[in-house]
């Protein structure tokens, strides 16, 4: 089962297995890809994973982007992007590309005269520096709704096999569903409708712009898991439900964010909380009401083959996501596939994440 060919959020895939979004910090000085970029998804469609998601992407130039970053937000990016996909689909790959409004989680900004932004302009703790954020403005939001849509166009253009859209890890269209950021009293504040507008507004603008047929998927937060005023399971699964009105394809189900609770954030080390598949729980939950609606999948915490097995066997789960057990071993999924039992190699440290070429640190270590 694990490795028959599938269709998962609209895509013909050779396997339900994902790769999750992972920022690569491979964007060169202009947020053009990379020849290193197109070589590291060249090696994961040899792999075998089933659909590889690129990291975030920038669409709009009203924010900074993050530290080679790559962007989507003008005409000029369909041709170096065009290249990559090619690429990726010369190994057989298939591959979407997620975009992202990064809103007042983005770190190390770049550019002068671009503003960070937020909801209500709360002030975020991003590690032991408090930033400050510019609440934005009804015109505002609607100029990245817009710029949203037309960054999805050119991933269309640009032959990638489908677009999703971020909205897990407290990037903006997570702050405005949590009412601890979100504290507007306009049309985008206060009920749960309202806080989901601006997440709902960016998918039409992006079907409009991309048309009925074409892939959208989102990612998003099961709970935020934070100690007062972050977004709850039953909320999520609601603003799920409209998604899957909206004609959403797939919802990949994460959680947390950078003011969650210790050990709840989106990344985690299994070994500490003894919490492997950690989101199952949600992502089930949310896979048995949606059935037959979207596709919905899971990332965090698998690291064993028969946990997926498992996983897809026994719910309505469609896909399930990797993200740092590729980086360790792009290959994985091939050694799977072709008889292997062992675990992932990976020991969930995270200290593959930094602001560029990012790469598992044992990978680091036997290339120096």
């Amino acid at each position: 089962m694990l490795f028959d060919r599938c269709r998962i959020g609209g895509i013909d895939a050779a396997c339900p297995i994902v790769r999750s979004a992972t920022f690569e910090g491979m964007a060169d000085a202009q947020g053009y890809p990379t020849d290193k970029l197109a070589q590291m998804y060249e090696r994961l469609a040899d792999g075998g994973v089933g659909v590889m998601i690129t990291g975030m992407m920038a669409v709009s130039t009203l924010e900074p982007r993050q530290h080679r970053q790559i962007r989507i937000d003008d005409d000029s990016c369909v041709a170096p992007l065009a290249d990559m996909v090619r690429r990726v689909h010369g190994h057989g790959g298939k591959i979407v590309a997620q975009i992202v409004v990064m809103g007042s989680s983005i770190m190390m900004p770049e550019g002068e005269g671009r503003i960070i932004v937020s909801p209500s302009g709360v002030t975020e703790k991003l590690g032991k520096i408090e930033q400050e954020s510019h609440a934005l403005t009804t015109d505002e939001i609607a100029r990245l709704t817009e710029d949203a849509g037309r960054a999805a166009l050119r991933a269309k253009e640009a032959g990638f096999d489908g677009v999703q859209f971020h909205s897990a890890h407290g990037y903006l269209a997570s702050k405005f569903l949590s009412p601890y950021f979100n504290r507007r009293e306009d049309e985008y504040g206060g009920s749960l409708e309202n806080r989901a507008r601006f997440l709902l507004e960016c998918i039409a603008s992006i079907r409009k712009h991309v048309g009925p047929e074409y892939p959208v998927w989102v990612k998003i937060n099961s709970e935020d898991f934070m100690k007062e005023g972050g977004m709850t399971f039953d909320e999520s699964l609601q603003v799920m439900e409209w998604l899957a009105d909206a004609k959403v394809s797939a919802i990949e189900v994460s959680g947390g964010n950078m003011s969650s609770l210790p050990r709840k954030g989106p990344i985690r080390a299994i070994r500490r909380t003894k919490e492997p598949m950690y989101f199952v729980p949600y992502a089930e939950k949310a896979a048995a009401k949606l059935k037959g609606r979207t596709d919905v999948g899971v990332i965090g915490g698998f690291r064993q083959v028969g946990e997926i097995e498992s996983c897809l066997a026994n719910t309505d789960i469609a896909f399930v996501s990797l993200s740092r057990p590729l980086l360790r071993q792009p290959d994985l999924p091939k050694l799977w596939r072709e008889g292997s039992t062992e675990p992932s190699t990976c020991i969930s440290c995270s200290r593959c994440f930094g602001a560029e070429d990012v790469d598992c640190i044992f990978n680091k270590q036997e290339k120096a």
